[in-house]
């Protein structure tokens, strides 16, 4: 009945406005709690590059019961951890140092970026500065984001070939399928030089990518990946290797000398993807 009922309010086209309104209501009441309940830990500590706010902590996040295990077993880097949430606006650690990085080490005034998948509060940061395009498969969960928002599917962009200074999309390739044709693609749309930022939950441990690129089930996939949504695991030297091969000049930036970007709160052990197509 669930999915009938889906499938009914997709044909009349009000499905993903519904569940835009529903997750912002969501957010909207997490927010309010979180300012409630986090009164007490203002003050110095860590600042949220998004709202300015200061605590002396941020709201946690750990992997729920189903998705725990893949998450555990595989030491995967994925976004949980005891810094998680602004408690003020609800910016996350992942948000946040995508946000630093693009602030102290990248000058974007004016550049064309192709924004995929668009978060907030990275878009309203570079949509001031630059010419954003935003994008993604199912381009109504982000109307609330950008009302222009396209939909494209990142394996055969409409796009013509360099016609982009970046491409940004956070967390977004361990979502499709054929990871390797969206990497080849997003190379394509970028100008010599240009740049890609590409995070992805990771595992340092892992020799290698584990993936099911056709799964459909998603209680399988928070299962073997930790999110139901996902088709793989990546293993850091893997995705590295990956974007190598679709043509991009990859260096890693590890946790440990990422440290003037500490006091944002930023995601534990997670490292910084430089990626650049050659000029």
């Amino acid at each position: 009945m669930k999915e009938f009922c889906k499938h009914i309010l997709k044909r009349i086209g009000i499905y993903h406005p519904i569940q835009s309104w529903f997750r912002e209501t969501l957010f909207s009441i997490q927010r309010n709690k979180n300012r409630r309940q986090y009164q007490r830990y203002a003050g110095s500590g860590f600042t949220c590059n998004v709202c300015q706010a200061n605590y002396i902590q941020f709201v946690p996040d750990w992997p729920s019961a189903e998705n725990r295990s893949a998450i555990e077993k595989n030491n995967v880097i994925a976004g949980y951890g005891e810094q998680v949430y602004c408690p003020n606006c609800m910016s996350t650690a992942r948000e946040r140092l995508v946000l630093a990085i693009l602030a102290d080490q990248h000058s974007i005034q004016g550049k064309k970026i192709l924004h995929l998948s668009p978060e907030k509060n990275v878009y309203q940061f570079i949509s001031g500065k630059a010419t954003v395009t935003t994008a993604d498969l199912l381009p109504g969960f982000y109307k609330t984001i950008d009302g222009m928002v396209q939909k494209q599917d990142a394996t055969k962009f409409s796009y013509a070939s360099e016609s982009f200074d970046y491409v940004i999309g956070n967390h977004i390739l361990e979502h499709i399928p054929n990871d390797r044709q969206a990497m080849k693609e997003i190379f394509r749309v970028l100008v010599p030089g240009g740049q890609a930022i590409l995070q992805v939950p990771f595992s340092q441990t892992n020799l290698y990518t584990i993936e099911e690129p056709g799964i459909h089930d998603p209680a399988r996939q928070s299962a073997l990946f930790g999110q139901k949504d996902h088709v793989r695991i990546y293993a850091l030297a893997d995705y590295v290797c990956r974007l190598k091969e679709a043509g991009f000049e990859v260096s890693v930036i590890p946790y440990e000398d990422l440290q003037v970007y500490y006091s944002y709160a930023i995601q534990e052990h997670e490292c910084f993807f430089k990626i650049r197509k050659p000029v």
